[in-house]
């Protein structure tokens, strides 16, 4: 078996990896709490009517292309895909998807999940401010499976959204599903229904001080004050997280079948078993000031797990193997430059960060690159200097702070180029980053049709090159469809 490593870095700077869980392993399972919800719902409970249920997937299952004859419609940039008797896109349909330009799939809102959900959990609502659009667009990144082509989303957090449910995109069906129910609001106390802010439980957050008071606190599989309460029983013993901002700190993991959260603890999910399997502090003490904001999640070979995180406490790292689920001293990280509010994109072991330059002012920088090995945790090339085209200049940029863009980026190969989703006095836009040239490029990107937009500006691992499909898939929010783009 192939080792991998999962680094999940803030964008201050850090580097680490990855291993199998403990399937459901509790250290403390005498002490499960079962909150009285016998009666309500399995939160694991997905839709398993719907054809082809590819959250059920086996190793030997592979993704593809129905064979069907029916090839739905593509009329004005909207693609309308025809599908199998199993649910599967159509080789014949994918084949009316034309090159270079971006393509509505129509059909692939997430906010249609919204009926699902209340039929499962009758009177279930979202107490957030955003609906399901805080899913999408409060500073939440998906996670990805390029070999599986699917990906999933996992989000909400503060007063943005109360969904802390999971929900799977599956590129051979182009459509979404429920892989793992949020929690029944209905069990939730009145005062975290009313608190504005979904983050933290306070019931939660009593039980954690209770046994630090006791003396029985530890860092793994015990009450902390990002899970839901209400939501520990026998079957689920790890209960659910609370939904949150993760950032860029949500990564699927290919040799376990997992999905990782690294924001507030360390969560995992296991897609084979659909519950939640371990949560684990990386400090003995619970410092709740660990894994806060601003976290990236990358995968490379090796077996430990680089933790990082930035937000208003400052930089934290810490590793972590997954294999033997112990934390270990911190290794190297990306280096000394501040990298909140950094667009990232990774091909193999290199991740390639970017912070676009601000306009002189209050937070003026020239902003910077650099590519990163996380196999042997070294720097291998790095700039703050630009050339810059089309019109561009420093001027372009506002003199704002970036941390909370959260610039969109992705590696285009036919092009040996980045395209970068991020803002400018005019407004967000696309740019190329080009770093053949010395020194860098940047550059104005155009299209053949309407790109990509977003009025909130938050554009976290939007944009994911699907390499067997040689296509770009943009998320779009809650409320717009899914946009692909074939190179």
């Amino acid at each position: 078996m192939s080792r991998w490593l999962i680094a999940v870095l803030a964008l201050s700077g850090c580097v680490g990896s990855f291993t199998s869980p403990d399937a459901g392993a509790s250290s403390d399972a005498g002490e499960v709490l079962d909150a009285g919800v016998d009666g309500g719902v399995d939160a694991g409970t997905r839709d398993a009517g719907q054809p082809f249920d590819a959250g059920v997937r086996d190793a030997g299952d592979s993704p593809g292309w129905g064979q069907g004859t029916n090839t739905g419609t593509f009329v004005d940039d909207v693609w309308t895909p025809g599908r199998d008797n199993e649910g599967r896109v159509n080789e014949s349909s994918w084949a009316l998807v034309p090159h270079g330009r971006w393509v509505s799939v129509a059909g692939t809102k997430l906010e249609v999940l919204g009926a699902q959900v209340q039929a499962a959990i009758p009177g279930w609502r979202d107490y957030g401010s955003m609906g399901w659009g805080g899913v999408t667009e409060a500073w939440n990144a998906p996670a990805f499976d390029l070999a599986g082509r699917r990906l999933w989303r996992h989000g909400g957090g503060h007063g943005d959204s109360s969904n802390n449910g999971i929900y799977r995109f599956d590129l051979d069906l182009m459509r979404w599903s429920i892989e793992h129910m949020p929690s029944d609001t209905n069990l939730w106390s009145q005062a975290y229904r009313e608190s504005g802010t979904f983050a933290g439980c306070p019931e939660s957050r009593a039980a954690y001080d209770a046994e630090v008071d006791a003396g029985t606190w530890a860092q793994r599989d015990r009450w902390y004050y990002d899970e839901i309460f209400w939501d520990r029983t026998v079957s689920n013993p790890m209960g659910n997280p609370t939904a949150r901002h993760v950032y860029d700190g949500f990564i699927y993991v290919p040799e376990s079948n997992e999905l990782v959260v690294a924001c507030r603890r360390l969560w995992r999910y296991s897609l084979a078993g659909h519950q939640w399997t371990i949560k684990t502090h990386p400090r003995a003490d619970g410092d709740s000031t660990a894994l806060t904001e601003e976290v990236i999640a990358v995968l490379d070979h090796d077996s430990k797990l680089v933790i990082g995180s930035c937000g208003s406490t400052g930089p934290f790292a810490a590793d972590y193997d997954l294999r033997t689920n112990t934390w270990l001293a911190p290794r190297a990280s990306w280096g000394s430059w501040d990298w909140s509010g950094a667009a990232y994109t990774q091909e193999g072991d290199i991740v390639t960060l970017f912070v676009p330059p601000n306009s002189a002012g209050n937070y003026a920088s020239p902003g910077r690159w650099q590519r990163y090995d996380v196999a042997t945790h070294t720097v291998l090339s790095s700039g703050a200097t630009w050339n810059y085209e089309g019109g561009l200049s420093l001027a372009s940029f506002p003199d704002t702070d970036h941390a909370t863009d959260g610039h969109g980026m992705v590696w285009v190969p036919t092009e040996g180029l980045y395209w970068v989703y991020t803002k400018l006095n005019s407004g967000m836009t696309w740019l190329e980053l080009d770093l053949k040239t010395t020194p860098a490029t940047l550059r104005p990107k155009t299209f053949a049709n309407a790109a990509p937009a977003l009025q909130s500006g938050i554009a976290r691992r939007r944009a994911i090159y699907f390499p067997s499909l040689d296509a770009i898939v943009w998320m779009s929010p809650a409320d717009k469809d899914v946009l692909v783009f074939r190179l």
